[in-house]
């Protein structure tokens, strides 16, 4: 893995979908922005209070109603600001913008406005040097949507010409980064990593169900990748193949690895050049015919593609339109009967390659390839 090094010029801003995301993805980051004089900002979308299984196991209880998962949010939040100070951060560090957990993905298929101008408005009061994010791919379907919802916040933020370097982050990855293409890693010295493990452990409701894989992110070094597309073809995602030809997107599906539970849809995500954001639907066929393109806010038709089912794969073509100039495009899978349940996506996000991709919108950009040696361990 490459490094990179955090000057005292930087202005470190960290997008976490929920509490403790932070201290799992950025903790080391955190510290170190700190330990050189740089400025940071965490920004947490949610307050984690749709949390129920984790709530049920921590209060003993079965039926939870709203009161209670406010109140839950309510803990969760106070423990994020002691997780921060267990880095060295004060709480001034902190914003929370009290979007719906386990709502991002609805948000950004059906009205993604409100959330993107808070984001713009954050971006562009605080100019980051540096932003670290959740990667699309991520299956949980907050931070994907969070990853995805980004891309066109930027495009639309005044930052004065100065683009943050973009750096990605998994949580909810069987791959995890190491996997993925061209990771990038800041090495922790062993007590930001004694902090790190503080500051995860700070998260008490989370510890009864998922403490022991929380502490595997207490890890020597924390990796990011840059937001790169996995190209035309991935044989290890539900959608194996994704491209524009000829003015249509097709997609290639895999049949096996599918869930069973309820229907299933492919989300469709296109940025245009100037940040507005495009959502389309289209439900995965089971017979070779014609694939109704419905718009992902009212669910109206919207056009008509064409699916083909064969014995191993299923195809779909579906036309752009002429006027269409995507500066970003993101697929996925979605199962909506299992997000209702509280699962995870079978996969998260795909990002479909498009022709003269602008690299400050899309954030492909490399960060400083420096090996950069540890801070001291001061306080």
């Amino acid at each position: 893995m490459d490094s990179f090094e955090i000057r005292p010029t930087d202005r470190v801003m960290v997008l976490a979908p929920h509490p403790d995301d932070e201290s799992l993805a950025t903790a080391g980051v955190l510290q170190r922005a700190r330990s050189v004089g740089g400025r940071t900002r965490v920004l947490f979308l949610t307050d984690g209070e749709n949390n129920p299984w984790a709530q049920r196991a921590v209060e003993r209880r079965w039926r939870l109603s709203p009161a209670d998962r406010l109140r839950w949010g309510s803990r969760r939040r106070a423990e994020a600001v002691t997780a921060l100070s267990c880095l060295g951060l004060d709480k001034e560090c902190a914003r929370f913008l009290g979007y719906p957990d386990q709502g991002l993905f609805d948000l950004l298929m059906t009205e993604p406005e409100p959330l993107i101008n808070d984001l713009v408005q954050e971006l562009t009061g605080f100019e980051p040097s540096i932003l670290i994010e959740p990667h699309p791919a991520d299956r949980h379907p907050d931070h994907g949507a969070l990853g995805v919802l980004t891309t066109s916040a930027l495009a639309r933020a005044s930052l004065d010409g100065l683009e943050p370097v973009r750096l990605h982050y998994l949580v909810h990855d069987a791959r995890r980064p190491a996997r993925h293409s061209m990771p990038i890693a800041l090495r922790l010295t062993e007590s930001e990593l004694e902090r790190k493990r503080r500051a995860i452990l700070t998260h008490r409701t989370q510890l009864p169900l998922r403490g022991r894989s929380l502490l595997r992110f207490a890890a020597a070094q924390e990796p990011f990748l840059p937001l790169v597309g996995s190209g035309i073809r991935d044989q290890g995602h539900a959608i194996r193949m994704c491209r524009i030809r000829r003015g249509r997107l097709v997609l290639t599906l895999g049949k096996t690895g599918w869930p069973s539970l309820g229907r299933r849809n492919i989300a469709i995500a296109i940025q245009t050049e100037h940040g507005a954001m495009e959502r389309w639907r289209v439900d995965v066929p089971g017979a070779t015919g014609p694939v109704p393109i419905l718009t992902g806010s009212t669910q109206e038709p919207l056009a008509e593609g064409f699916g083909q089912v064969l014995r191993t794969r299923i195809q779909l073509v579906l036309p752009l339109p002429s006027s269409l100039r995507p500066a970003a495009m993101y697929v996925k899978v979605d199962c909506p009967s299992l997000r209702r349940l509280g699962f995870f996506d079978p996969v998260g996000w795909r990002t479909v390659p498009v022709s003269a991709l602008p690299s400050a919108t899309l954030g492909s950009q490399i960060p400083r390839r420096l090996h950069a040696v540890p801070s001291s361990d001061g306080a």
